[in-house]
């Protein structure tokens, strides 16, 4: 009996370990599944969906009552309109502002971003995000806007602001920031059948914690557009642009051509930037060369003919200085670097452009053991600006005499 009772202690003690191990594997494999895949949501009730009873909501200026994620950085509230309501003032389709089925859903919400008459104001959606953006990371922004049928106007300025903070007034007054997300041209949107995509990228700060929708700016400085009621459309028209929203997103991206915003004809034209270098008579070798650049498309590392007299005088001014040596600093802007991320053709971009003028250089003459070559990426910027001009100061190659 005493052997027995050995045996099976024995073997308890050696099927121990292998129990334990099974049990981390499950708790890793439960822990795995639940993990979100995909993109993280940062808006929550990004389509204004409602789950709860629906007999209250009879009224405008509800969508702070329904959905507590959402509220208002003034006064009154924005509204929420869902087809499940016995009343067709706040209806799907039909409304009192005109007709429009929901893109996603049952539900969407509506903002009036102006007005004529002056007993009514602009009013603005807020909503907290899930979670901070992350300094310097890409993020795509996208949400689809409907121009009310009965609106009489439409404006521009109408797009998503960043805030590091929530916003509270005590008043129904305009917002004057300056939304980061809007049109891509910032014209007045119009769009009365259908859904209008507003799509843009950004780059986080790490301190942004709310997003707040409406139009923003003075009203002196809007453009304002007049529209048409559409066919068939009955009810009386407002002096008002008031937009229907759905479908909000902000996702995580490693590159900018990640967040597709249309057509690629619609793309902003490439940029080369140039600059005529200034030469004074009282100027050495050195200085010239030290003084000379050359930039580059966007993830490009061809050397341009618009570059040809530059690089031709300093391949002569290093013939006649045979004892000078060089080394060409390549650099990117930050949208190259993400790009580099995830089509790897691109990766060390800024080096390539450096080989490049080198190898030009070395074409013309100049001994291929008196240049060197090196890079920065996107560590050593010509300019902080995010504008395209500012963007295309970057892609550059810089010369250090020896």
């Amino acid at each position: 009996m005493k052997i027995r009772f050995i045996l099976s202690l024995a073997a308890l003690m050696l099927a121990m370990p292998i129990l334990g191990q099974k049990k981390n594997k499950d708790k890793e494999d439960k822990s795995k599944e639940e993990q979100p895949s995909g993109p993280v949501a940062l808006v929550a009730d990004a389509s204004f969906e409602v789950s709860e009873d629906l007999k209250n909501l009879k009224s405008y200026e509800m969508l702070t009552s329904f959905l507590k994620n959402w509220g208002t950085p003034n006064v009154k509230s924005a509204d929420l309109f869902n087809a499940k309501v016995k009343t067709p003032k706040v209806g799907v389709p039909k409304n009192d502002f005109g007709t429009e089925p929901a893109l996603d859903g049952d539900g969407y919400a509506g903002f009036r971003a102006y007005t004529k008459d002056a007993k009514k104001s602009r009013t603005y959606l807020q909503t907290k995000l899930t979670s901070k953006l992350k300094k310097d990371a890409h993020y795509c922004v996208k949400f689809n806007l409907s121009l009310a049928d009965l609106s009489k106007f439409g404006v521009n300025n109408v797009g998503i602001f960043f805030s590091d903070r929530k916003i509270q007034n005590a008043n129904d007054g305009a917002l004057t920031f300056k939304p980061q997300i809007t049109e891509k041209s910032n014209k007045a949107i119009v769009t009365l059948e259908g859904w209008e995509t507003i799509c843009g990228s950004y780059i986080g700060t790490g301190k942004e914690e709310y997003i707040i929708i409406g139009c923003f700016g003075e009203e002196k400085d809007l453009k304002v557009e007049k529209v048409k009621k559409p066919a068939g459309q009955t009810g009386v028209v407002l002096a008002d642009a008031y937009y229907y929203i759905d479908m909000i997103e902000i996702v995580e991206v490693e590159a900018p051509s990640q967040c597709f915003c249309g057509p690629k004809e619609d793309q902003e034209p490439d940029l080369i930037y140039s600059r005529t270098v200034t030469i004074t008579p009282d100027m050495k070798a050195n200085q010239i060369i030290a003084a000379t650049m050359v930039w580059f498309s966007f993830l490009g590392a061809e050397v341009t003919q618009m570059f040809d007299e530059d690089l031709s005088r300093v391949a002569e001014l290093m013939k006649a200085n045979p004892s000078m040596k060089i080394e060409l600093i390549g650099h990117s802007e930050t949208d190259e670097v993400g790009e580099a991320k995830v089509t790897k053709v691109y990766d060390q971009i800024a080096l390539k452009r450096a080989n490049a003028v080198k190898d030009y250089l070395v074409a013309k003459g100049v001994d291929a053991s008196r240049i060197t070559t090196g890079s920065k990426d996107n560590t050593a910027p010509a300019t902080s600006k995010t504008t395209p001009l500012g963007k295309a100061q970057n892609r550059r190659v810089e010369f250090v005499v020896k």
